[in-house]
């Protein structure tokens, strides 16, 4: 796992070379996540300025928080999980942005991209739904639903009235494809599709994932049996290399 230590020094090491901006990618609406979890994206922003100003002796420093809501996938430990309500992510993205601006010397450094949480909804229930939701994108389109990748385009309240139009016939509603969490004994819509994962290791995975366990990367460790290598009849060939790999060190130009 790379440590808060590694990404201070990886972008101290950026700053001295001479770049001016970094770009750090978030989420919000992990399981487990609090207010207060977030409201740390601020505070490590703030860190990167200050470090990156001590390390060159400029306020020419700029760095840019993106984040977007979570979205669990099929074949991740996430998939059973649940997701945020569109009202939980916009409200901490508001706390978020509050807060990165409390300390207005760093805050005019720092860029803020978000994602609103009601796509992340609508892609949640894309990329988790079954054959049913195909009646519902069929409505969305018969309503003028068109690009809706693109935010001039999208419409979350048709999305929405499709949903409550189509789903009950079939005894489910938006809230049991997104936020409700699955068990482990569910039949997913996907797990006719063998993507080499075991199902019984993501959902273990899955449980040390809520218990905060940090799993150690298979290419430097004994296998886990997670499914993949033999399945995929794939042999890992990375080995430790003995060497430490950050901070990480600068190249020298060629002129």
């Amino acid at each position: 796992m790379v440590s808060e230590e590694d990404l201070i020094r990886t972008v101290v090491t950026a700053y001295s070379n001479g770049w001016r901006q970094v770009k750090l990618y978030f989420m919000c609406g992990l399981p487990t996540e609090t207010d207060e979890d977030v409201l740390q994206i601020a505070r490590l922003a703030h860190e990167v300025i200050r470090a990156g100003r001590a390390a060159t002796g400029s306020k020419d420093i700029r760095c840019t928080v993106s984040i977007g809501g979570f979205v669990p996938k099929p074949h991740t430990p996430f998939q059973w999980a649940s997701m945020c309500s569109p009202e939980v992510i916009d409200g901490r993205l508001r706390k978020l942005k509050a807060e990165i601006n409390s300390e207005r010397s760093l805050g005019r450094a720092i860029g803020f991209r978000y994602h609103d949480g009601e796509p992340s909804l609508i892609e949640g229930l894309l990329s988790r739904g079954d054959r049913r939701v195909g009646a519902v994108i069929r409505r969305v389109w018969e309503e003028g639903g068109r690009f809706d990748g693109w935010s001039e385009h999208f419409s979350y309240q048709r999305w929405v009235d499709a949903a409550v139009a189509v789903l009950p016939a079939y005894g489910v509603d938006l809230d049991w494809y997104t936020t409700r969490e699955r068990e482990q004994a569910e039949v997913l819509p996907w797990d006719h599709l063998d993507s080499g994962l075991d199902k019984d290791w993501l959902w273990q995975d899955w449980q040390d994932s809520r218990s905060e366990y940090e799993q150690d990367d298979c290419r430097w460790t004994p296998c886990f049996d997670c499914g993949v290598c033999p399945s995929m009849d794939t042999e890992i060939q990375i080995g430790p290399t003995g060497r430490k790999l950050l901070p990480l060190t600068p190249v020298a130009s060629a002129r």
